[in-house]
């Protein structure tokens, strides 16, 4: 192809019709312009299905992560929802003194307030895409802007949680000290082997102790703040699980 052109210019160029070279030549480079910018168009088109198919990858992970996350986290605010509705009952009975609570029912009643979270959401495949730069070039605004939201709400969460081990520790320490945590032990599926105690007991005058009750309380108001947490993670989450998925369907 190349020598057919060269020779069609000499032949110009030997008869000595310049204004037929000129034509020819600016034909030539229009030729070879066209070339390169279809060149560039296929370029351009390889790269954005590269980029396509790199955040359809990205997508499909976060979607696979978040909806692990979120099996757990259903869990943990189940459990949350177990220590509050015994919480409440404990300081509805102090503040009543109405009762006529067993020793058995008392030690079932503390043994739905021992709980401390463990959920410790995955969080690889997004810490991977901050890392390498490649959250900021997500195409979707929406699924950014819900993965920057849902990593502030989870550092209040994370917050709540350290209160509440705080308090919850200091709830468990007024039972120890005041009556018998291996007696809940034994309740509990996994330590049930324990048995109960034989030299202590939780007596339920223990419902009628001032200490008890603010302990409890405070337990009580950081456990509610920390199930409010849980319930907006929840909701992030399960937006950026729908964004995801409509992302994936819409290609």
């Amino acid at each position: 192809m190349i020598k057919f052109f060269r020779h069609i210019r000499q032949r110009l160029v030997s008869e000595n019709k310049l204004s037929k070279y000129l034509l020819y030549a600016i034909g030539e480079i229009i030729l070879v312009v066209i070339g390169i910018l279809i060149a560039l168009q296929i370029n351009n088109w390889n790269q954005k299905r590269i980029v396509k198919a790199q955040n359809q990858t990205i997508i499909q992970n976060l979607n696979t992560e978040f909806s692990e996350n979120l099996i757990e986290l259903n869990f943990s605010s189940e459990r949350v929802n177990d220590v509050i509705e015994g919480l409440d009952t404990l300081l509805k009975v102090m503040r009543t003194q109405e009762h006529n609570i067993t020793e058995q029912e008392f030690d079932q009643l503390l043994n739905k307030t021992f709980w401390f979270p463990s959920w410790k959401p995955s969080s690889f495949v997004l810490m991977e895409l901050k890392t390498s730069g490649a959250l900021s070039k997500l195409d979707n605004n929406e699924l950014k802007s819900l993965l920057f939201k849902w990593e502030r709400e989870f550092d209040k969460m994370e917050n709540n949680k350290t209160n509440y081990l705080r308090y919850g520790a200091e709830y468990v320490e007024f039972i120890t000290k005041n009556g018998s945590v291996r007696n809940i032990d034994a309740l509990t599926e996994s330590t049930k082997s324990l048995q109960k105690s034989t030299i202590a007991k939780n007596n339920p005058e223990l419902l009628k102790h001032p200490e008890f009750e603010n302990r409890a309380d405070n337990f009580y108001f950081l456990a509610v703040r920390l199930r409010e947490h849980l319930l907006s993670l929840r909701k992030i989450m399960e937006d950026i699980i729908e964004c995801s998925n409509t992302e994936l369907s819409n290609d």
